[in-house]
């Protein structure tokens, strides 16, 4: 792959056959994800010194991604896109007042994938299949804000002075320093938080008031109304170590999650099938297939897998 190619994707300034050159070198092999991954660091770093970044630029053909150290984050084949092209990583910027404005990037993590990264105030991040985030290379001193389509769990850095916000199509979730996850895809209607510690304050037109939260309780948007309930099922947040889990779930909820985390459309004949419940425990890195042949142990169906349409019918 040639680096100053590498160099021009990360700073946006690609065109769309060049970046979907870039992407497809990416989904070729994880040990490029990770390549770039420590290119792109060197850059963020670059970028907080202007002096710095102009080096960066000039000597961008000689830079070797093999002798820039390895970022330690888990990412498994994460495609980085330029947006408004319709892919990657964005950086927008204002020529008059960079200095006021600051430079902001954009992490989408695709189906069957996941990924975890550190924000520049220390907060960890874990990104779930089909998930967006846009976050500040470095946060103003008076706001912390990031935000986030899809699903991410968050163990957000204390700051008392600086509340931490993750903004949603659907609330905003306002804290100081917690660990909690968020569910908020836009292409579904229902919306999810579940504090796991600390305390968190939601925000919403929809809401009559704000809604301070507690460790162990959910709030979750179901058919025009918020419902604030339990924690059910811990082990729900192992997504961000690769597991699914479900724990008494109806099937139908299942295809539910299956569909979205694998950006696949799964289609329903057996009506009867969608009515029953398990429990158990898949590895996302198996596929959705893997997850079908197991249930398949259990209860009595078939399906068929139409590569082309990306859809698959449950008989």
């Amino acid at each position: 792959m040639d680096y100053e190619l590498l160099q021009r994707y990360i700073e946006g300034r690609v065109t769309a056959k060049e970046a979907e050159q870039v992407v497809d070198w990416l989904d070729a092999d994880e040990a490029h994800v990770k390549e770039f991954m420590a290119l792109h660091k060197a850059f963020d770093i670059s970028v907080m010194n202007q002096s710095a970044a102009q080096t960066l630029r000039k000597r961008a053909k000689q830079i070797k991604l093999r002798s820039i150290g390895v970022e330690l984050v888990k990412i498994a084949a994460v495609i980085l896109l330029v947006l408004g092209i319709q892919y990657g990583w964005e950086f927008r910027q204002s020529e008059q007042d960079t200095e006021e404005r600051p430079l902001y990037q954009t992490l989408y993590v695709p189906a069957g994938q996941r990924a975890e990264l550190m924000l520049p105030d220390s907060t960890k991040v874990w990104l779930n299949a089909h998930s967006k985030l846009v976050y500040p290379l470095s946060f103003q001193k008076d706001t912390r804000s990031v935000e986030l389509s899809g699903e991410a769990y968050f163990e957000v850095r204390r700051n008392e002075k600086v509340p931490f916000v993750v903004k949603t199509s659907k609330v905003d979730v306002k804290v100081l320093g917690t660990e909690f996850n968020v569910s908020a895809y836009e292409e579904e209607a229902d919306f999810e938080v579940a504090l796991l510690k600390g305390s968190v304050l939601l925000e919403s037109s929809r809401l009559r008031e704000p809604h301070s939260m507690k460790p162990g309780e959910m709030v979750y948007f179901k058919d025009g109304q918020y419902y604030s309930g339990l924690i059910q099922n811990p082990d729900y947040f192992k997504w961000k170590e690769g597991l699914i889990c479900f724990l008494d779930e109806p099937i139908y909820k299942i295809m539910e999650k299956l569909s979205l985390y694998f950006d696949v459309e799964i289609q329903h004949q057996n009506q009867a099938f969608l009515k029953e419940r398990y429990t158990g425990k898949f590895r996302s890195k198996d596929g959705v297939e893997q997850v079908l042949k197991v249930l398949q142990m259990e209860h009595h169906f078939r399906y068929v897998k139409d590569n082309e349409q990306n859809v698959i019918t449950i008989k």
